[in-house]
């Protein structure tokens, strides 16, 4: 268990679960650092939580720019303090509204049969390389024997999607290593879970409710033993 005087960094930060996560942790009294491309959208993040009283800052940096995300992760424990918690979880924007079917190829999916080097490159970039950058973070939370490295992923990092085949490499690539992780820091004091999402992220919608599944995130943290959870499948 992370101690409540560390920085959380939100990789992927978004106004979705990505707020939810950083309001839960931040309510429980952790600085938030704020982290994604799109500095308008987290600045506004950072500002609404703000307003409930809770320290966020925002570092804009793409996932896949090694040194812009190094350099954001270095500037917030600077600024915040030690980062005891890293929360990875940049994925394509879904639609918001239940039972709405997205455009898996124009989100940049591909079936098995149209899956190529060039197709599974950008996900492994975002979802693989990216998460390999941010535990930059892990050298100061094995000194400290203290922290938490969360990976939050879709279904095909567990099972097979008919056309996210390319999704799928890289996701099943990132579990395998944060399964790897785990059993690595096993008894140094930093834990490593794994939430893989299989149903639409929807406030008010019960177990795909963002607070709902921020506060499962805390609660696994605070419990510091389960690798794996998975929700909606």
């Amino acid at each position: 268990m992370s101690s409540t005087s560390s920085t959380i960094a939100v990789v992927g930060a978004g106004p979705g679960l990505g707020r939810a996560v950083a309001r839960r942790f931040g309510v429980a009294g952790h600085p938030v650092a704020l982290i994604s491309r799109d500095a308008e959208k987290l600045r506004g993040v950072a500002d609404s939580l703000a307003a409930e009283g809770i320290d966020a800052r925002a570092y804009p940096a793409d996932v896949t720019d090694e040194k812009g995300l190094t350099a954001a992760l270095a500037s917030a424990a600077g600024e915040l303090g030690r980062i005891g918690v890293l929360a990875y979880g940049p994925a394509p924007t879904f639609p918001s509204v239940a039972g709405q079917v997205p455009d898996l190829k124009a989100l940049g999916f591909t079936s098995a049969v149209e899956t190529t080097v060039d197709s599974v490159r950008p996900m492994f970039d975002m979802l693989v390389g990216g998460a390999l950058t941010a535990a930059a973070v892990l050298p100061a939370m094995r000194e400290a024997r203290d922290g938490a490295l969360l990976f939050t992923t879709g279904t095909t990092a567990v099972k097979p999607v008919p056309g996210m085949s390319n999704s799928g490499i890289a996701l099943s690539g990132l579990r395998s290593w944060a399964r790897g992780l785990h059993d690595d820091l096993a008894g140094e004091g930093v834990y490593v879970g794994h939430l893989s999402i299989g149903l639409p992220i929807v406030p008010g919608s019960g177990e795909g409710d963002p607070d709902a599944l921020a506060d499962r995130w805390y609660q696994l943290v605070q419990e510091g033993r389960t690798f794996e959870t998975t929700v909606g499948f």
